[in-house]
């Protein structure tokens, strides 16, 4: 395998689609740095790719925590000194415990799926200004698409739960955002939907394996720079309505 000297951080890559998008692109010859919230689980993911035959590191970090997120930027600016791709990985879904929502569930899912990338990305910008190519790939849904919920609402209203869709809606607008804001800065932003995919979040009901998954923000990864969809939101290579 020859590395290619890009540097990749995926948040919450300790076991699912994170774990499989850095072994996807760890064989691929990307350096790839985990996330994870548990050290031992990040530890044991990092060992299982190493033993693949990839360059994987891991580093603790709880998504919404201020302290983790400038130790890591730290880090990897004595480790590393650049960063290539970061993939805002991390997410959670506490509506779909089965009980009633509320508006702790809600601040809560808010705080890690939307506020925790976008103060991630801004600890990151100076490192991702010192990449050679880089971009921010933010994992969303298409059940954060409003154009998905006003024309099909009746096929995917049993999965819109208030915290969960408007924290992916929201994430859907701040990659828009850091597509026009960071342009200048040389950084491209896109934001992804994996599909139905059968993780802890998907449960096993889903149609998709892991593997087919992670597909897209690997794509979306290591195409050609001057074909990437800045500004998009992308389900394997073609866009959906916002």
């Amino acid at each position: 395998m020859n590395k290619n000297n890009k540097i990749t951080l995926i948040t919450g890559a300790n076991k699912g689609l994170g774990k499989e998008i850095a072994r996807q692109l760890g064989l691929q010859g990307y350096t790839v740095i985990l996330t994870s919230r548990n050290a031992d689980a990040g530890e044991k993911a990092k060992e299982e790719l190493v033993g693949a035959g990839c360059d994987a590191h891991t580093v603790t970090l709880d998504v919404t925590n201020s302290e983790d997120i400038a130790n890591l930027a730290d880090h990897l600016e004595k480790t590393f000194g650049k960063l290539d791709i970061l993939v805002n990985n991390a997410g959670i879904a506490l509506e779909w415990d089965g009980k009633p929502s509320n508006a702790d569930k809600v601040r809560r899912t808010l705080e890690v799926n939307l506020v925790a990338p976008y103060a991630l990305t801004e600890a990151l910008i100076p490192l991702l200004e010192k990449g050679d190519d880089a971009r921010i790939i933010n994992q969303s849904s298409m059940l954060g698409s409003i154009g998905t919920a006003e024309n099909n609402w009746d096929q995917v209203s049993g999965f819109m739960t208030v915290g969960y869709s408007t924290s992916k809606a929201g994430l859907n607008m701040l990659t828009q955002i850091q597509a026009k804001t960071l342009a200048d800065k040389g950084i491209l932003a896109a934001a992804a939907h994996p599909g139905w995919v059968k993780t802890d979040l998907g449960t096993d009901a889903a149609p998709m394996e892991v593997t087919e998954g992670a597909s897209t923000v690997v794509e979306l990864a290591t195409m050609p720079r001057e074909d990437f969809p800045n500004g998009k939101f992308i389900h394997k290579g073609e866009p959906l309505p916002w």
